[in-house]
């Protein structure tokens, strides 16, 4: 009789068992995505609300800042010291050179690295203590396809100089942990840059949504945009895979921001 009675508690402890991976399979998950922003916010950009907006709006868990000045960055400090509570600037003597990451897991490390002959820009290695491990991130700004004032000399002339940069940080990376390059490659998907990650591993993440960037001038009174590139990229390796890569139609940059949720595999 007393096996009897066991019986009943036997099943409860079962259907414990069963359903505890099942309920608990959403914070694993959980911990293992995270969402990224890339944004050049554009050093003489006058309107800073709306893109401090963006940047609120997007919720990314890390964001990646280029052309970050000094008044960026005590207007990013003010806004976000709640939201990012982990936060590294590197402000840079050329306006356009500065840049930032905001992140909401801590920051382990962070460097500057000069670029070699011909480029113009810095980049940033940081190194953030994500909830799935350490992850490492390459904040870039190549060359902008400019040469001598001329944007047209500057398409043809200046894709070397972008292979060279990439090159040249790609070699001081860590190896052996997840790892994802994104900013302002001031080329088109097809650029040597990108096809020189793309042999090494990484992956460009496709976005939907209008281009990461776009020229307007004013046109019989109304502004209009004439030129539009998608320039800003997500590249990530094998570690992890992508989803809801999108560019928001926000802000007053002449860039767009960029969000990617990725998730480790």
């Amino acid at each position: 009789m007393s096996d009897v009675r066991l019986l009943p508690l036997l099943a409860v402890a079962l259907v414990v068992l069963v359903a505890a991976p099942s309920a608990a399979s959403p914070a694993r998950a959980s911990a293992r995505t995270m969402r990224l922003m890339t944004y050049n916010l554009n050093f003489g950009n006058p309107d800073h609300t709306a893109t401090l907006d963006a940047i609120a709006a997007g919720d990314a868990d890390i964001v990646l800042l280029q052309e970050v000045t000094a008044d960026w960055r005590h207007q990013l400090e003010e806004r976000f010291a709640a939201q990012y509570p982990h936060q590294k600037y590197r402000i840079h003597a050329r306006a356009a050179g500065g840049l930032a990451v905001l992140s909401k897991h801590p920051i382990r490390s962070e460097e500057v690295w000069s670029p070699p002959r011909g480029g113009w820009f810095p980049a940033s290695r940081v190194i953030v203590e994500a909830p799935f491990g350490p992850l490492q991130l390459l904040n870039v700004h190549l060359r902008p396809c400019l040469d001598g004032g001329s944007w047209i000399k500057g398409w043809h002339t200046t894709p070397p100089i972008r292979k060279r940069e990439i090159e040249a940080y790609w070699k001081r990376i860590q190896y052996d942990i997840p790892t994802i390059v994104a900013g302002d490659f001031n080329e088109p998907a097809d650029g040597k840059a990108i096809a020189y990650l793309s042999k090494h591993g990484m992956t460009r993440v496709a976005t939907s949504g209008p281009t990461t960037w776009h020229y307007e001038t004013w046109m019989q009174g109304e502004r209009k945009s004439v030129l539009a590139l998608d320039i800003d990229h997500v590249m990530i390796d094998g570690h992890f895979t992508a989803s809801d890569a999108h560019v928001l139609d926000a802000g007053s940059s002449d860039h767009r921001p960029v969000v990617v949720t990725l998730t480790r595999r």
